[in-house]
């Protein structure tokens, strides 16, 4: 059975334009989007302006207390939470990594390897092995992986990076364990909860697709980085240091500390990472979509939009496998402005 809320507004001013002043989606506009992503397997849609919820919807067995798997959206959280541990001291972005992990020390490739390498995928640590992503190796199996290719010289995506970064950062907290920091610096302070469904062999959560979350906590997360680290007038992480995770590396513009971005993408480097060419090829192609957007996204189609420029931001979870034909460009165009271009 679905279950729809919209709020109205009476203040509300239809976008001719995604440049136009900043007002929220129509209900048309928002039921054209349910619908279409519904009829692709869609099982939640919450949308908020503003940092209020204008819009929720839940189908095709999703519902508003349900905890959905984020899958690779989960990874958003760990560069997140390594912002709060610079804030707090207890790492530096371009320091190695090797002062955490000792091992690497001796080795000529892994000891240039820094924290903000591991967040950028661009460490040249193995990425992954051709086993299930949910059925990882342990933390310390995953730092002794062999090199691949050279720090900070290509992007390759993959589970291990993260991680080797959630190992580093566990061996620098005295009173904490990853998961226990992330839930006391980021979690706690936000009112949410995320469950690790999958962990890896030694027990510890898989941090680069593990989580499950309720649509409405995915939403409040991308509030926190909607108003630049701050929420409910608390200062969570500093905005200079949020600003991080938007920037992009040579090896892949469109992918910056653990989130998406629309950024300008030369179509020959699109074609060398398969990840950027199927997935998120047509958002970095867009000539229309906001410059500020930037997007937590995993399997199924799970996708956590943010838009400031907008006062949006966006959750949509679906089927791992009945979400395979979701566009993220239709679905926002239809958000934004009701239809498709050209149509």
């Amino acid at each position: 059975m679905r279950t729809i809320t919209t709020i109205a507004l009476s203040t509300v001013i239809v976008c001719l334009s995604v440049a136009a002043q900043a007002s929220p989606p129509t209900s048309e506009q928002l039921d054209t989007a349910r619908r279409y992503s519904e009829s692709c397997g869609g099982q939640a849609m919450v949308v908020l302006f503003d940092g209020k919820i204008v819009f929720e919807s839940y189908a095709n067995g999703g519902g508003k207390d349900r905890l959905q798997a984020l899958a690779s959206g989960t990874k958003s959280f760990v560069g997140v939470v390594a912002l709060a541990a610079v804030q707090d001291g207890l790492i530096r972005l371009d320091d190695t990594a090797c002062e955490s992990l000792t091992e690497w020390k001796t080795d000529p490739l892994k000891s240039q390897i820094t924290y903000r390498h591991l967040l950028t995928m661009t460490s040249g640590l193995t990425a992954a092995d051709r086993s299930s992503p949910l059925r990882l190796p342990g933390w310390k199996e995953i730092v002794a992986k062999p090199m691949s290719g050279q720090p900070g010289e290509q992007f390759q995506y993959g589970p291990y990076h993260l991680c080797a970064l959630a190992e580093a950062l566990q061996r620098r907290l005295k009173d904490d364990t990853f998961a226990t920091y992330l839930e006391r610096r980021i979690l706690q302070p936000l009112g949410i909860k995320l469950q690790w469904r999958w962990r890896c062999a030694d027990g510890n959560p898989q941090v680069a697709g593990g989580g499950a979350m309720t649509a409405r906590d995915w939403a409040v997360f991308g509030e926190l980085m909607r108003q630049g680290g701050t929420y409910n007038g608390k200062q969570i992480i500093r905005q200079e240091l949020l600003t991080e995770c938007w920037q992009g590396t040579k090896q892949n513009p469109a992918y910056g500390l653990t989130w998406w971005l629309k950024k300008p993408v030369p179509d020959s480097l699109i074609r060398q990472i398969p990840i950027l060419e199927h997935e998120m090829g047509e958002i970095v192609r867009s000539d229309w979509l906001p410059e500020d957007l930037y997007i937590a996204a995993g399997a199924g189609k799970q996708r956590l939009y943010v838009i400031p420029s907008l006062k949006l931001v966006i959750v949509r979870q679906g089927e791992f496998l009945g979400s395979r034909s979701f566009s993220d460009t239709k679905f926002l165009q239809l958000l934004l402005f009701g239809k498709e271009e050209g149509k």
